[in-house]
């Protein structure tokens, strides 16, 4: 398994050969913001430390056409020009079977949910991303010992490190192959993951993939009604042994399961678009009981002129309760509420400015609690 996704990988970047670099397209992705810079901000963080809340960001496209239905695309992200993130390097081979068999493969988008085609600043009518794809919960493999207690997953609640592991993580993507299509109304996808999609990776590092599944099915253009599902092992082969991380030789990662199942919802009528999802968490760890979790987003967009609109979203991360001593149950992490409001315009054809405030709120602890404010220009260049 492990050498057929370094083959993907390989194949993938083949692709983008001097026949494809002469069919190239260029393009780019500018954000320019200005905000509350006094506000801690913990909730917007990925693993590298980038935040959509940054001051500079931008994303290099590379399109290329190989040959009919062959496509390559790679994407990079420079974040306040310190941090540089490969984003996205894979094939695309379209009507194998007409438009009802597709692959993709190599380091691949999100297989689930609906935010990944709003995940770009030009298309997300806010500024942040809903928590359900980025916000970072207690459990923190960094954190926990080779087998987990409770006093150090009640640590983590207060550290509150950006290594902890979201439901999905949108931030990064994963190497893998997806095969999509549709039939009729429906659209569905299968997915096979190197990581997982609450931890991505680009090198296979577990013999054992983790599989994701997403359908869809549109009732007309302004309503879709869809399903994800996902299941398997998120922890890596070479962090168990003796000397790793979980210092236990009789570990290995099909031991520990993350898994998840989930609804999207998407409306448009006239002038106003509607989109909510959630999705019921489960990860398994060693030392611990199982850890669920509900994460769930509602988002609106209203456009009230022809180049204004205003959006909001309300986002929630609800962990489950877990047994901390005989007869006492306990959330095991904060609950978190986000309200995240904002006013767009579109300046230019290939320009928008966004006006937006974010309000987090933790329960029962309000040292993490903050309210951005934000002034957005986002700029699309070829």
């Amino acid at each position: 398994m492990k050498c057929f996704y370094r083959l993907s990988i390989v194949l993938a970047l083949l692709f983008c050969s001097s026949s494809a670099l002469a069919q190239m397209q260029i393009s780019g992705l500018s954000d320019i913001l200005f905000k509350n810079a006094e506000e801690n901000d913990v909730t917007n963080l990925t693993f590298l430390g980038f935040s959509n809340f940054h001051t500079l960001r931008t994303r290099l496209f590379f399109d290329a056409t190989i040959d009919r239905d062959v496509y390559f695309f790679a994407q990079i992200l420079v974040d306040n020009f310190t941090g540089f993130q490969l984003y996205a390097a894979y094939a695309r081979f379209q009507n194998l079977s007409g438009p009802k068999l597709n692959l993709q493969l190599g380091f691949i988008p999100t297989t689930i949910g609906s935010f990944v085609s709003r995940t770009y600043s030009d298309k997300n009518p806010l500024i942040g991303v809903p928590l359900l794809y980025n916000f970072h919960t207690a459990l923190s493999p960094s954190l926990l010992g080779s087998n987990g207690t409770l006093t150090e997953l009640s640590a983590a609640k207060d550290a509150r490190s950006r290594s902890g592991l979201p439901v999905i993580y949108d931030a990064c993507w994963n190497s893998g192959v997806e095969i999509y299509g549709s039939a009729g109304n429906l659209d569905y996808s299968l997915g096979i993951l190197s990581g997982s999609v609450t931890k991505p990776t680009v090198e296979q590092s577990k013999e054992i993939p983790q599989f994701t599944s997403h359908l869809v099915y549109n009732f007309g253009p302004g309503f879709k009604l869809g399903a994800s599902a996902y299941y398997g092992p998120y922890l890596y082969d070479d962090i168990f042994g003796e000397g790793d991380m979980l210092d236990n030789a009789s570990f290995k990662s099909s031991d520990f399961i993350n898994s998840g199942i989930g609804y999207e919802l998407y409306f448009a009528r006239r002038y106003l678009e509607i989109y909510s999802e959630a999705f019921y968490s489960t990860w398994q760890y060693p030392g611990l009981p199982d850890l669920n979790l509900i994460s769930g987003y509602f988002e609106f967009k209203y456009k009230f002129r022809p180049r204004w609109y205003i959006a909001g979203r309300f986002g929630l991360s609800e962990p489950g309760e877990i047994e901390t001593a005989p007869g006492i149950n306990e959330k095991w992490d904060y609950t978190l509420r986000r309200y995240e409001f904002g006013l767009g315009y579109k300046a230019l054809r290939k320009m928008t400015i966004k006006l937006v405030t974010q309000i987090n709120r933790f329960d029962q602890i309000d040292s993490f609690d903050n309210e951005l404010i934000a002034l957005q220009i986002s700029s699309v260049f070829n």
